[in-house]
């Protein structure tokens, strides 16, 4: 059980010098990716990672479809809209030749008696 002890209490200090190592290192510079190659040479740009390439090709589906389904929504708004105008327009006409049919209440009353 000493040995253990020992050997945990030494990964600990090894590891919290490490730390400590790291701590006190200067920062690098950052880079912020505009820097021009010289003159003469060309930059070469590094090929992208594979999961950077297929969520910025998620990302342009996803616009694609965003778009299409705003397009389609307005369509579909629009045709509503004129159905349910025509169904408006259709209804009054309708309701007006009924009047013009049936004959007005004074008219019925005497006819029934």
């Amino acid at each position: 059980m000493p040995i253990r002890l020992l050997q945990a209490s030494t990964a600990l200090a090894a590891g919290l010098l490490c730390a400590a190592s790291f701590a006190q290192a200067p920062a690098a510079p950052a880079d912020s990716g505009n820097t021009a190659a010289p003159a003469g040479m060309t930059q070469v740009e590094p090929p992208k990672d594979p999961l950077v390439q297929h969520r910025e090709a998620n990302k342009q589906a996803s616009d694609e479809y965003k778009a299409k389904k705003k397009a389609a929504s307005s369509t579909y708004k629009q045709d509503v809209k004129a159905a349910r105008q025509e169904k408006n327009t259709e209804k009054k006409a309708n309701n007006a030749a009924l009047k013009q049919e049936m004959p007005a209440d004074g008219q019925k009353q005497s006819q029934s008696q």
